[in-house]
């Protein structure tokens, strides 16, 4: 009885330990469309259209007047990584860069009436929680000796 309640402490304390260090990994981020969507918009389209054709709601809302909406959606623009000294035109691997924002203007009909991207016109706060090497180390090693003793546990009452 009492192995068995030592088993199982462990194998709680162990789930709960890999449960915390995977936690630190969480990214809050904006909902965000790609360029090639931005690109298939047109002026005149209607706000139900422009909805479908990004994919995404609106971010935020900037502006309403009698004449006109303004809502703020984002986008990421397409970067590509590469060694420098091998850096040519189109060479590379395509890789997501930063969040831009697309403002879209809507007259009172809430069709398309103009669309202008900004990178500095709202400052969005994006926390994104990196994998931290010393947090998985200090993982490895406060889960390590449990697993360790959790086997000689099992292998000791074979």
């Amino acid at each position: 009885m009492y192995i068995y309640t030592v088993k199982k402490f462990f194998f709680y304390t162990t789930l709960l330990l890999i449960l915390a260090g995977t936690s630190s990994c969480i990214v809050k981020a904006p909902k965000y469309t790609t360029i090639e969507k931005v690109l298939a918009l047109q002026l005149g389209m209607n706000q139900e259209q422009v909805h479908t054709a990004l994919g995404i709601p609106p971010y935020n809302f900037i502006l309403k007047t009698d004449s006109e909406t303004v809502l703020l959606y984002k986008f990421r623009v397409a970067d590509r990584t590469t060694v420098p000294l091998f850096l040519k035109e189109a060479n590379g691997k395509k890789v997501r860069g930063r969040y831009t924002n697309l403002l879209i203007t809507y007259d009172k009909n809430l069709l398309v009436k103009k669309m202008s991207s900004c990178s500095d016109c709202d400052e969005t706060i994006i926390s994104e929680k990196r994998l931290d090497i010393n947090k998985v180390i200090t993982l490895i090693t406060v889960t390590a000796p449990l697993v360790l003793v959790y086997l000689g546990i099992k292998i000791g009452t074979q």
